[in-house]
């Protein structure tokens, strides 16, 4: 073939090469309209898990203090659950003591008061979202409240649930792991340990049902996943009151994925509400009641989120340039723990597990929805 020919040819083939891509290139064009806005770029995101320990109470005053003080070591407490504390992406729980600052200052009796070198073992430990709306938010007075959320604050903790005003005690927050937005919204029964009876304008209280809400619309555009936390209930009892109830519903009616609770002390019985989990109390996790075995008692749970792209695929309401996400529980692991020298919880044996877990109602160590 003359070399005319040859140029004509190869000139003829790189055309149809061209039309035919250009062809394709409309097509997935067309395709990617139909779930993006005209023009925009779909990011794909890959599949996330998100692990992460949700633990009861957290006293670091009182006898614990001097557990603490007694064996020279802030972290002692912390320690025989590092294994798992140390898995995790982060942990959460409810900080029932507040921290002055004023380490003079002996908690005694129901008034509380955290020295600051007793801390240190939450940054530690992973715990990186505290739920301060308590009854003993106010122990050491607004000053000791405020001062709380400062020392949490250089520590790197985000805290919910106390502020300067009801606005800020109910301003949501939010904690991004692998590019997975956790949210938390935190109230309580009670602004001061009086069985609920004055408010004030710096503790989040559970009765404030527009209030939580508004909160959780807030984290519906900001959050992949909704934490709503209660410090409510009737103390060493078993099964939640009527308030807590009311307050766990409400939380999941308007968009929460799981409600955790605390305050009463002992592990209570759990729910499935619209196919949402109910934890109304976790019991005790670093606590000095050692009067009791239901106060020695306590269950955290090892939550793994699943987070992935919708299905089908679908752009996101809040970023039409992405995919939309679905994040949901994959699985909890229930670990029950014995609370020992007045402080330290350890992981309950075989035996002890079954005992506690039969006390809710329970005997899979995990659950799936």
């Amino acid at each position: 073939m003359k070399p005319r020919k040859l140029l004509s040819l190869a000139r003829l083939l790189l055309a149809l090469a061209a039309t035919i891509l250009s062809l394709a290139c409309q097509q997935s064009q067309s395709r990617t309209a139909d779930l993006y806005q005209t023009g925009a770029k779909p990011v794909a995101a890959p599949e996330a898990r998100v692990t992460f320990l949700s633990a009861g109470d957290i006293m670091l005053s009182r006898g614990v203090e001097r557990s603490i003080s007694k064996a020279g070591d802030p972290l002692s407490p912390f320690k025989p659950l590092s294994g798992v504390l140390q898995s995790t992406d982060f942990n959460f729980a409810n900080l029932e003591s507040p921290i002055s600052g004023n380490d003079q200052i002996i908690g005694k009796g129901l008034v509380f008061n955290a020295h600051t070198r007793d801390i240190t073992g939450l940054s530690k430990y992973n715990f990186k979202v505290l739920n301060l709306a308590n009854n003993h938010a106010m122990d050491q007075r607004l000053a000791g409240l405020l001062s709380t959320g400062k020392y949490l604050d250089n520590l790197g903790i985000t805290h919910m649930g106390t502020g300067n005003n009801l606005t800020e005690a109910w301003e949501p927050k939010v904690i991004t792991i692998k590019g997975v937005r956790v949210g938390f919204v935190g109230a309580s029964y009670s602004s001061v340990n009086d069985g609920g009876v004055a408010r004030n304008d710096y503790v989040a209280r559970i009765e404030d049902t527009q209030r939580l809400k508004n909160a959780i619309d807030k984290l519906k555009t900001q959050a992949d996943f909704i934490v709503v936390t209660m410090h409510a209930g009737v103390e060493y009892t078993r099964r939640p009151n009527q308030g807590q109830v009311d307050f766990a519903h409400a939380a999941i009616d308007d968009g929460a994925d799981i409600v955790i609770g605390a305050h009463p002390h002992w592990v209570q019985v759990t729910e499935q509400y619209k196919g949402k989990y109910i934890f109304y109390s976790l019991g005790n996790f670093i606590f000095d009641q050692e009067w009791s075995q239901d106060t020695k008692e306590g269950l955290a749970l090892k939550i793994t989120l699943l987070s992935k792209d919708a299905t089908p695929l679908r752009p996101s309401a809040n970023d039409p340039t992405k995919a939309a996400r679905t994040t949901e529980v994959e699985q909890i692991e229930l670990i029950p723990v014995i609370v020992e020298h007045y402080s330290t919880p350890r992981a309950a044996t075989d035996e002890e597990a079954k005992k506690i877990l039969a006390k809710i109602g329970l005997t899979d160590r995990i659950l799936k929805p």
